[in-house]
C-alpha cells in the first residue's frame, strides 16, 4: 500500500472517531466498512494499523455502556 493509501485510511479512522463521538453509529459503520474493505486490499502489517484502532474505539464505546 502506498503513503496516499495510508493517509486516507487515517482520513477515514478520523472521521470513524468523530462519527462514534456524536453518537453518529450509523456513519461510523459504514465508516467501519471502508476501512475494512481498505484493509483487505492492502493486506500489510504496520505499527499503526487503523482498522484496530477502529476496532478499539467500539471496545472503548462498548465498556462505557
Amino acid at each position: 500500500m502506498n503513503r496516499r493509501a495510508d493517509k486516507l485510511e487515517e482520513n477515514i479512522l478520523t472521521l470513524f472517531k468523530q462519527a462514534c463521538g456524536q453518537d453518529r453509529l450509523d456513519v461510523a459503520e459504514h465508516l467501519l466498512r471502508a476501512l475494512e474493505a481498505s484493509s483487505k486490499a492492502g493486506d500489510k502489517l504496520c505499527a499503526r494499523d487503523p482498522l484496530a484502532d477502529a476496532y478499539l474505539t467500539i471496545a472503548r464505546l462498548r465498556s462505557k455502556e
